[in-house]
């Protein structure tokens, strides 16, 4: 028999970043700038959904309806992202004082000038076959 298993995602992926010009983005040493994200077969993005659709809901009971500004929109996603983030490679985000980790990634995806990377980031993360062991680059 069959074991499905062996089909099961990789754990994490690289998302190698593009600018907004479509172009590769290289650090000052040629080195290709990526962020690597854990997948949506991990406890960690199960958690960080589950967290998104319960503060959905709770904005839904309080209003009455489903009414979400761009603003809310952005920050949430940016949230979202910041908890699926492993780490950012070859790069910084120009760090506020005493900000790291998962806090230093929202306000990077937050950064509406540099938006062009939360959306790559949010593509790759929702696309299982990003996580096929075969494809993942971990």
């Amino acid at each position: 028999m069959f074991d499905i298993t062996t089909l099961s995602a990789a754990e994490t992926s690289t998302v190698e970043l593009l600018g907004g010009d479509d172009a590769p983005l290289y650090d000052d040493k040629g080195k290709p700038l990526s962020i690597t994200v854990y997948g949506p077969g991990t406890k960690v993005y199960q958690r960080a959904q589950a967290r998104q659709q319960n503060q959905l809901m709770d904005k839904i009971k309080k209003r009455g309806k489903m009414d979400q500004s761009a603003e809310d929109k952005l920050t949430e996603q940016a949230e979202f992202l910041a908890a699926c983030t492993v780490s950012f490679n070859g790069f910084a985000y120009p760090p506020a004082q005493g900000t790291e980790g998962s806090e230093h990634f929202r306000k990077a995806y937050a950064d509406p000038s540099i938006g062009f990377i939360a959306t790559q980031v949010a593509a790759h993360i929702n696309d299982w076959g990003n996580f096929t062991k075969s494809s993942a680059k971990s």
